[in-house]
């Protein structure tokens, strides 16, 4: 118990209460196992379940360590515990300038601004204002794991992006693996404008030329960018989607040239 009852920081070199998750001054008792944490996600991290975050009655200020019911302002030494409380979500949050709004229909908070987001009934999610009439609409699209993290999208706090196939992940970890591939990690469809890349190789195949015995050839090859199958000169390594000139592509077959009678 004494661990539990020492302060926690956000940032300890500026003596900023909370953890690495939120800013925040008072610690939350976790029903199930009855431990004070800063946050679920820290609760999650140390222990072998999950919390539940709407069971939470209870707070302890990190100020004054006064045990109390869960609110924005200490009731002992008056200290305001977050800039943002939510009472649905049982979520305290002392981020300053950070925005956060509470979507009933989502039945969570959501990071931004309430003006910035609108409610797409057909997603069953929260979607940027600005993708209103754009933005792939699917059937509970939230309610996916990040395909790099393993994350649940519907209850994660960090910014989620919709990539150009339309499938979901979380911004940071599309970054990460861009460096390492340009494909999408489910489908395999390109993640950003190829044609560069796409051009260097149209370039490389015009001054280069295969040995004589596989000149011949043909591979028949998918496309992961059109998704249409179509035929291609065979090669080692390349091969120019014959709808949508990709060479995102992959080999599913290889006809040789019929022999002499």
């Amino acid at each position: 118990m004494g661990e539990q009852a020492e302060p926690t920081y956000h940032d300890k070199e500026q003596q900023i209460l909370g953890c690495p998750h939120y800013q925040v001054k008072a610690k939350v008792l976790a029903q199930c196992c009855s431990v004070w944490v800063p946050c679920r996600f820290c609760h999650n991290d140390m222990q072998d379940h999950s919390m539940d975050r709407f069971a939470v009655e209870q707070m302890k200020c990190m100020l004054c360590l006064e045990e109390q019911p869960l609110g924005q302002q200490c009731q002992k030494c008056k200290a305001t515990m977050a800039r943002y409380f939510c009472i649905k979500c049982r979520l305290l949050d002392d981020g300053p300038g950070k925005k956060v709004f509470h979507c009933d229909q989502c039945g969570i908070c959501r990071s931004g601004s309430s003006e910035e987001f609108f409610h797409c009934k057909g997603c069953d999610a929260c979607v940027a204002t600005e993708y209103r009439d754009s933005h792939g609409c699917r059937e509970h699209i939230l309610h996916v794991n990040c395909p790099i993290c393993g994350e649940d999208l519907s209850d994660s706090t960090q910014t989620i992006v919709q990539i150009a196939c339309e499938h979901l992940i979380h911004e940071s970890c599309l970054q990460q693996n861009l460096k390492y591939s340009y494909k999408c990690p489910l489908c395999s469809a390109s993640l950003c404008n190829m044609d560069a890349l796409f051009g260097a190789i149209e370039r490389y195949l015009q001054v280069s030329s295969m040995p004589h015995k596989y000149r011949n050839r043909t591979s028949r090859i998918f496309c992961n960018d059109c998704r249409q199958r179509s035929a291609a000169k065979f090669h080692f390594m390349y091969h120019k989607c014959g709808q949508c000139s990709s060479f995102n592509t992959v080999v599913v077959g290889v006809s040789s040239p019929a022999s002499p009678a």
